[in-house]
């Protein structure tokens, strides 16, 4: 499996990512059932996985290449939710501009706002979670997206 800390900037890498997004959303199954069954790609769901690695990770232990799948998994989640919440988020992977803060990082535009609004970074929020002090850190990013659209 190929997970976001595997991309190595290579578009064919990021191809391979994308289009295995639907065979690797049913490894959610490996979290606790409680968890597991309200993951339903909601908003609120969004607080439920947040909590969820709050209470498991540290920062540390997010950034180990060892969680890499986990983070993988959690990035998925993220971004798929966004998507089906906000209509026009697209993927997208920039492998031309290697001076670009997002160069090699998958992240959700919008379309047509490409240009207004900034890209939507979820692999890089599953770390950002564990350091945010407020509450729905997610689900916030959620609703400035759709305020945005």
């Amino acid at each position: 499996m190929i997970t976001v800390s595997d991309l190595n900037c290579k578009e064919e890498n990021y191809t391979w990512w994308l289009n295995i997004m639907p065979d690797e959303m049913p490894r959610l199954s490996i979290l606790p059932k409680e968890v597991r069954i309200q993951l339903d790609y909601s908003p609120a769901s969004l607080d439920v996985l947040e909590m969820y690695i709050r209470k498991n990770y540290t920062m540390d232990e997010m950034k180990d290449r060892k969680n890499r799948f986990a983070r993988d998994l959690f990035a998925r989640y993220i971004g798929e939710t966004l998507r089906r919440n906000a209509p026009g988020l697209y993927w997208s992977f920039d492998t031309e501009d290697d001076q670009s803060p997002f160069y090699g990082v998958p992240v959700l535009l919008t379309l047509g706002q490409e240009d207004e609004v900034p890209p939507m970074t979820p692999s890089l929020w599953v770390v950002s979670v564990i350091e945010k002090s407020e509450e729905s850190f997610l689900r916030d990013q959620l609703e400035q997206v759709k305020k945005a659209a």
